[in-house]
């Protein structure tokens, strides 16, 4: 009885052993897994961080251009009331030159008053070169909406309907904008030349 109950207890003792070492291999095994999933989950995060750092990176930059640009257009455009009222300036000094006329002109009382006006047109054009005024250039040039507002209609014979063959009032631009458009007078053919070109696209067009 003695040795049969000693056999049991070392079976049992075997057991659970053999229990306990099978319980330690699986939660070693569980370990192992948790740890993989760990690392895992710790490499989605790594990635997702860069991603984010990518977005906050290309952000700045965006926002470091956009504040460039704001800056340099600041800086360009900002001035563009002054600017008108500077070209007004050059325009009262213009009529002021041309309502001086020749004769008068060659007055020597007269001819230090039209000196000075020219020296005051030469230092207001020097200022429109310094803060990137430019003046339109539009006498024989085409119409150009963007730059011109045609005022009248002028019959030419001699020219390409739609050409600008007189200037009202001056336009300007400040740097690549417009500041204010040329006001001109544009061609037109003239009325019998029209009608007969009108008779002739009729007959054209019956045959």
């Amino acid at each position: 009885m003695e040795e049969e109950k000693k056999h049991k207890d070392q079976t049992q003792s075997e057991e659970e052993i053999l229990d306990n070492t099978e319980a330690a291999e699986s939660e070693a095994e569980e370990k192992s897994e948790t740890a993989e999933e760990i690392i895992q989950k710790l490499n989605e995060e790594i990635e997702g961080l860069k991603d984010q750092r990518l977005r906050a990176v290309a952000e700045l930059e965006n926002f470091r251009k956009r504040a460039e640009k704001e800056q340099s257009d600041a800086l360009k455009y900002g001035i563009a009331n002054f600017a008108k009222e500077i070209i007004n300036i050059g325009d009262n000094i213009e009529r002021a030159k041309s309502s001086i006329s020749d004769d008068v002109k060659s007055n020597d009382s007269i001819k230090s008053v039209v000196e000075g006006l020219d020296l005051i047109a030469q230092s207001t054009l020097s200022t429109f070169e310094k803060i990137g005024i430019k003046k339109i250039e539009s006498l024989n040039e085409k119409f150009d909406h963007n730059l011109h507002q045609a005022m009248m209609e002028i019959e030419k014979n001699d020219c390409e309907p739609g050409t600008i063959v007189q200037e009202l009032i001056p336009g300007y631009t400040l740097h690549d904008r417009l500041l204010r458009p040329a006001m001109v007078g544009v061609s037109k053919k003239p009325q019998e030349n029209q009608g007969a070109k009108d008779t002739e696209e009729e007959e054209q067009s019956e045959k």
